[in-house]
């Protein structure tokens, strides 16, 4: 008699025992779907030692600014060089300011699923980020933006774009009819590993 576990696999596919996806065809131990995934077992949260489920990623990449880093790193270079020349003045300071705020921000943006969200968030620090619930998500597509879209969290045509590079992105359509654009430098992975999330 089959294992309630295996009818679910076969049925589904989906493994209650293992909490992954599986290939519809093969439930057994080889079958984990990895195709243009990045598995990796997240750690609980801080102190606890043991993984968070819903932090299970399934996928995650970064992409680095490296024109905002390029552009800032060489701004704060020439405001240091003024402030040790001509001593601290107001302006100067506070624009090196906003540079290094600037850097903390938006110098990066990390792209993760786990089971069941999809989180993104600017900066080494994540002090800007958002999330979507898999189950609000009907389809991912891989676009390409005009270059007057620019750089970080913009409003588009196609609403709201989450960018720190260049021009190719993943549009997301979620079930209220919106429409999300997130900004990398791999669409065609990223747009294949949301869809085989929330099949």
């Amino acid at each position: 008699m089959a294992r309630l576990s295996d009818i679910i696999c076969e049925r589904l596919g989906w493994c209650p025992n293992r909490q992954m996806l599986r290939d519809r065809n093969d439930c057994g131990p080889a079958a984990d779907v990895r195709a243009g995934w990045n598995s990796v077992q997240s750690p609980g949260p801080l102190g606890t030692g043991r993984p968070d489920d819903s932090l299970d990623l399934r996928y995650e990449h970064t992409q680095h600014a490296t024109i905002i880093i390029l552009s800032a790193t060489a701004v704060i270079v020439v405001l240091l060089a003024s402030i040790f020349l001509f001593g601290p003045v107001l302006v100067p300071l506070l624009v090196l300011g906003l540079m290094i705020f600037l850097l903390v921000i938006m110098s990066r943006l990390t792209v993760s699923i786990s089971a069941n969200t999809l989180r993104i968030r600017f900066g080494p620090v994540g002090l800007v980020r958002k999330e979507w619930r898999l189950s609000e998500i009907v389809a991912a597509t891989a676009v390409t933006n005009p270059w007057y879209y620019g750089y970080g969290l913009r409003w588009t045509p196609h609403g709201p774009l989450y960018n720190v590079a260049g021009r190719h992105a993943v549009e997301i359509l979620l079930m209220s009819g919106k429409k999300v654009r997130i900004g990398t430098d791999e669409p065609e992975t990223l747009a294949g590993a949301i869809n085989h999330a929330i099949q």
